[in-house]
């Protein structure tokens, strides 16, 4: 009796073993990356964008300073200090020039050399 209550035992620890292997490799095949397209808010997650439309918003060539991670098991953006410059300097830019889109696109083109 005690030997099958062992084996019992075993036998769901091996289970209980196999069953966490396949969540763990399901968990990590998922792709932590950036999910919005556009603009200085970055957005961080497990099904990142693949493919984005052609359009262009003021600050969107500081996301090429963008990364997203898994910190403790999140997905998040990692803060670089490449990226708060340009996007620091990019909001300045907007705010300088809110009446003049044309003047504050030149001005953010400085910000990511």
């Amino acid at each position: 009796m005690k030997n099958k209550w062992l084996i019992i035992i075993g036998i769901l620890i091996i289970v209980g073993g196999i069953g966490y292997y396949f969540w763990q490799r399901n968990k990590s095949s998922q792709v932590c990356g950036i999910t919005n397209c556009h603009g200085l808010d970055i957005t961080c997650g497990d099904n990142s964008k693949q493919f984005c439309d052609m359009m262009y918003k003021l600050g969107d060539n500081c996301r090429q300073f963008a990364t997203c991670g898994n910190v403790n098991g999140k997905c998040q953006q990692i803060q670089n200090e490449k990226f708060n410059t340009c996007k620091s300097c990019a909001q300045k830019c907007e705010q300088k020039n809110t009446n003049n889109p044309e003047k504050a696109f030149e001005c953010e083109s400085t910000c990511y050399n």
